[in-house]
């Protein structure tokens, strides 16, 4: 078990500075029959660290997460944990600790007895399992509630529960399997960076399955993106954001435009207007598409003059929605041949353009925020 007295300092981000992986995965497939889960996925990832497997439905994250606990062996591949390899151990000799969207508390014990169950098994004396079962509930700010039973509890607390029994036996690991999505919004934001917080002082090596974007940027040190069994990428939240490795990724984590373009010496045609990139590496008359995130339109009035100010495009507003903070801005361009553009204006720029339906305005895409990927067959 993971000694907490002895555990390295945690950065910033909340990751050790040791540079040597705590679990390594290597060559890891997963096979159900015809169908593969898990393809060739190789990860690495260090002590202390907070990791997000984050994907769509039937992507492998889940799989992945349950390989590493036994719960669903590897069909062939390699996991090593704190330089052990753990690739053929059952789940009762691995150590870590999980929880699971369901909670997965017994309801006929109370949450005393729940946290309690794992230390019992230590055979660790009663005493010291009382004290610690004490400091885990104060731990997770719940320490008037241990002995009151689960269903009594809401389930923002029921999860807090579990998450102070897996971590009850000081584990090397903690495993969430999405621990939060059966909460609702507001309970989901509090429980989240309480989590972090928690993690950040425990500083136990986590990771977490989820299929919520917000979620893992707010949370995660890394990111690992998957999909139909592969890692797409993997990255730091800022870098899965700005640096997308796939349209994809683009695509998945938040909202994008998407546009089909040629990619001609450092620029793209967008219909009738040519944008410049800072994308290279590409061929030239590639086929590609373009992708710009909603925040990173910027807009103009109608009345500047497009060689003013580069990649510059106009464009007729169609539709708003007030989503309180900003304005959500459905644009069209004659120039992009009937291709739609969203756009998210902060509510200063409405007010100062005097922006509304059917207004003609101009929009400018920066260079660096233009993003292309090569169009696959």
């Amino acid at each position: 078990m993971r000694d907490e007295a002895t555990a390295a300092p945690a950065d910033e981000a909340g990751v050790t500075a040791s540079g040597s992986p705590y679990l390594q995965i290597e060559g890891l497939w997963k096979i159900f029959g015809e169908f593969v889960a898990l393809q060739d996925v190789a990860l690495d990832i260090l002590p202390g660290e907070f990791v997000c497997f984050l994907g769509p439905s039937g992507c492998g994250k889940t799989t992945l997460l349950r390989a590493i606990a036994g719960l669903d062996p590897q069909t062939r591949g390699t996991i090593r944990q704190g330089g052990v390899d753990i690739s053929s151990l059952p789940p009762s000799k691995r150590d870590f600790g999980i929880v699971f969207q369901s909670y997965a508390l017994f309801p006929n014990l109370t949450v005393r007895k729940n946290i309690a169950f794992g230390l019992e098994n230590t055979g660790r004396p009663k005493a010291e399992i009382e004290m610690r079962v004490s400091e885990l509930l104060e731990l997770v700010g719940l320490p008037e509630q241990g002995e009151k039973y689960p269903a009594q509890l809401s389930g923002g607390q029921q999860q807090r529960i579990a998450l102070a029994r897996a971590i009850a036996i000081d584990p090397g690991l903690l495993l969430l399997d999405e621990p939060l999505s059966a909460l609702d919004a507001k309970v989901r934001v509090y429980l989240r960076h309480e989590i972090k917080e928690l993690q950040r002082k425990l500083g136990v090596t986590t990771i977490m399955v989820t299929h919520d974007q917000e979620e893992a940027l707010s949370m995660a040190d890394r990111i690992v993106v998957m999909n139909h069994g592969v890692i797409e990428q993997i990255g730091t939240p800022t870098e899965i954001y700005r640096q997308p490795a796939s349209l994809f990724v683009a695509d998945f984590i938040g909202e994008t435009n998407k546009v089909p373009s040629t990619f001609r010496g450092g620029s793209v045609k967008l219909g009738d207007v040519s944008i410049t990139t800072g994308t290279a590496g590409i061929a030239e008359d590639t086929a590609v598409t373009v992708a710009i995130r909603p925040e990173d339109i910027l807009p103009h009035s109608a009345n500047e003059t497009l060689s003013e100010t580069a990649n510059m495009l106009p464009v007729r507003i169609t539709d708003m929605e007030f989503l309180g903070s900003y304005w959500r801005t459905h644009l069209h361009s004659d120039a992009l041949g009937g291709v739609p553009l969203v756009a998210n204006f902060s509510m200063n720029a409405v007010r100062r353009l005097a922006l509304k339906p059917g207004t003609a305005m101009a929009v400018e895409l920066p260079a660096e925020r233009v993003l292309v990927f090569v169009q696959e067959d």
